[in-house]
């Protein structure tokens, strides 16, 4: 990417490295109806809230996914293997 000046580029910068990440892994925790609740790395408890996912992805149990941040939650992506 073509920046205006080093400033641009330490905000984006600190845009992906501070605060809420862009994209987050996590496991599927378990699967309620066709929603999954999911467990983030590095966190010890599963969510209290289902995630919505890609039409391309069905959502199974232990399977490690990437998430990305879209408005105020994330979205599951798909499947890790």
């Amino acid at each position: 990417m073509n920046y205006n000046n080093p400033g641009e580029q330490i905000d984006e910068m600190k845009l992906l490295f501070e605060g809420d990440k862009a994209y987050r892994m996590a496991v599927v925790n378990n699967v309620t109806g066709d929603r999954p609740y999911i467990r983030f790395y590095g966190e010890t408890a599963a969510s209290q809230k289902p995630y919505k996912y890609l039409a391309s992805y069905t959502p199974v149990a232990g399977d490690k996914v990437l998430l990305a941040r879209v408005a105020k939650t994330y979205v599951i992506l798909g499947k890790v293997v």
